[in-house]
Parts: C-alpha cells; sequence; structure tokens
C-alpha cells in the first residue's frame, strides 16, 4: 500500500482551509490591535492613580489652596497647593501635568520637581470654597483613545480631596 493523501482528503482540506484562515484573522487582529491598546489605558490609568496619589498628599497636608501666588491664578491649568515648606503648583500642558515648587519671586520661576506624561489622559480640577475659603479639590480624569474614528473615555474616575489642615 502506498502512503500518501487521496484527492477527496485533499479537496475537503482545501474547501475547509479558507473558513479556519478567516476565523484566525479576525482573532488575530482582535489581539493585534486590542491588546496594546489595553496595555496603554492600564500604564495611563497607572501613572494618572500615582499622580492622585501625590495631590492627595499635597492637599492632606495643605495650610491652604491659594487662589494666587506669585503672579500666577490658579485655573483649569494650573493648581496652587500651599504646604508648610512652600507652595506648590500642578500645571497641565501639553499631554503632561508638572509639580513644581513654586518662588516667592515676583518671577514666580518653577523649580520643577516631578512630570507625568500622559498623552492620552484627561485631567479637570475644580476647588471647591465656600464663604471664601477654598477647602477641598475635586479631580475628574479619564484616558482618551481613537477607536475606529470615534473617541472613547476610558477608565473615567472623579476623586474629592480635602485639604487636612483647612478644616
Amino acid at each position: 500500500m502506498r502512503k500518501g493523501f487521496t484527492l477527496v482528503e485533499i479537496m475537503v482540506v482545501i474547501i475547509i482551509l479558507p473558513f479556519v484562515f478567516f476565523l484566525l484573522d479576525g482573532l488575530f487582529g482582535t489581539l493585534l490591535t486590542e491588546i496594546p491598546r489595553s496595555w496603554r489605558i492600564a500604564q495611563q490609568s497607572s501613572t494618572l492613580l500615582n499622580l492622585l496619589e501625590q495631590i492627595h498628599k499635597d492637599v492632606g497636608e495643605a495650610k491652604r489652596l491659594p487662589a494666587e501666588f506669585a503672579g500666577r491664578t490658579a485655573g483649569d491649568g494650573l493648581l496652587l497647593v500651599e504646604l508648610p515648606e512652600g507652595v506648590i503648583g500642578y500645571q497641565i500642558e501639553k499631554g503632561r501635568v508638572t509639580r513644581s515648587k513654586l518662588s516667592s519671586a515676583p518671577s514666580g520661576d518653577l523649580e520643577q520637581e516631578r512630570v507625568w506624561a500622559m498623552p492620552d489622559s484627561k485631567i479637570e480640577w475644580l476647588v471647591w470654597q465656600k464663604d471664601g475659603v477654598r477647602y477641598a479639590v475635586e479631580v475628574k480624569t479619564h484616558v482618551e483613545l481613537k477607536v475606529h474614528g470615534r473617541v472613547e473615555k476610558k477608565m473615567a474616575q472623579a476623586h474629592l480631596f480635602f485639604g487636612g489642615a483647612l478644616r
């Protein structure tokens, strides 16, 4: 008896093989796009959590949350926190957040201490105040990704940090 494949066996394989490739193509396509995207979301979320931990620590130790310091005004892009050792500024710019110690000199020079790079993350903060006293910071964050031409928000969070020395 000769070893080999019959014509029927070869034809069955030729007919079934395209269906198997079609199914595997979807699986591999998903693996090649979703795993890197999920990894990037997880990395950015981890970076956001590190930033939030630092803000929580600073606001918890804050003497006050000034609206202005050395010619700089707190707002959407700048959060000012007065600590016992000086004033700290958190600044949002071009996909990153910078934590800097502010100088009391009129120029308001920044002594950069720490930077969190988050190109796909969105951060908003709002300082709560009552009777002119600024006592808490609300921070909203999420990761924005373009998926198939539309923007998706992932890992949306909101945190409220009360100033420890402000109570």
